[in-house]
């Protein structure tokens, strides 16, 4: 009698990783200094989302100790290149140390979530993304004061975007801007987001009104600033930003609600 299958699937046996770069403490230091503005660009980057109180050298110090684990630890067998492995790195250490300082108040954080609700309702309502002034009539005030809202959760809208898509058993993690950043192909690690949740990227990205589309085009694929954005679009910078965070809003909470299908 032939020996009964095992009801279990094998695990698949996964070679250790290769060791980090051998590298000598010179070549060390030289590579980090030459690396050292990557922290000051990814700080003023997302300063542009804080207020004035965050000290910009506390979170230069945590960026300089996300560029140092970066480079010690960087494998290139996985495909990535340093640059955009000590961006991750980076950015993962300013946050850490921004949720640490814990600066965003709790009405704040309420104002983001019924702003969400609102889109969605309204987005079902109509069978199509909500304007401005029917997303304002739906939560029952003006388009200024809807406005104002957009400003003062500017960052919860930023930071919620920071928050993982996927993270690896090695620590390292796919946030949503990662893959924003380029729904076709995405970011060398592209591996980590299977194709199921990058179709729903897609569609939800073209769903969007086409002003805040150009918005994410232009600053998370092309890297331009606000201002650069602002003189593209005609209108001002604070606009910008406010459709930024309208079009943040939506992309999350929407990625989020298909991803749970």
């Amino acid at each position: 009698m032939d020996p009964q299958p095992s009801p279990l699937p094998r695990r698949a046996v996964v070679p250790p990783p290769p060791p980090p770069v051998k590298r000598t403490e010179e070549e060390r230091d030289t590579l980090i200094r030459s690396l050292l503005p990557m922290v000051n660009f990814v700080v003023a980057r997302m300063g542009l989302y804080l207020p004035p109180h965050i000290a910009q050298d506390d979170l230069i110090s945590a960026g300089v100790m996300g560029l140092l684990d970066a480079v010690d630890r960087y494998d290139p067998s996985r495909g990535t290149t340093l640059k955009t492995y000590c961006t991750f790195r980076i950015r993962g250490q300013i946050l850490d140390e921004l949720r640490r300082l814990d600066w965003v108040p709790r009405s704040v954080h309420k104002d983001a979530r019924t702003l969400e609700a609102a889109q969605d309702a309204a987005a079902q309502r109509l069978g199509r993304e909500p304007t401005e002034d029917e997303l304002a009539k739906e939560m029952g005030m003006s388009v200024k004061d809807l406005l104002e809202m957009l400003d003062r959760i500017r960052p919860v809208s930023y930071f919620s975007l920071q928050e993982p898509v996927f993270n690896s058993e090695e620590g390292d993690s796919l946030s949503h801007e990662d893959v924003v950043a380029d729904p076709t192909s995405l970011t060398p690690f592209a591996s980590l987001l299977n194709e199921e949740d990058k179709a729903i990227l897609r569609m939800t990205m073209e769903k969007l009104p086409v002003q805040q589309l150009h918005v994410l085009t232009l600053y998370y694929m092309e890297n331009l600033r606000l201002k650069d954005i602002a003189e593209i679009l005609n209108i001002t910078e604070s606009r910008v930003s406010q459709v930024h965070t309208l079009a943040i809003t939506r992309l999350r909470s929407t990625f989020l609600k298909e991803r749970k299908r």
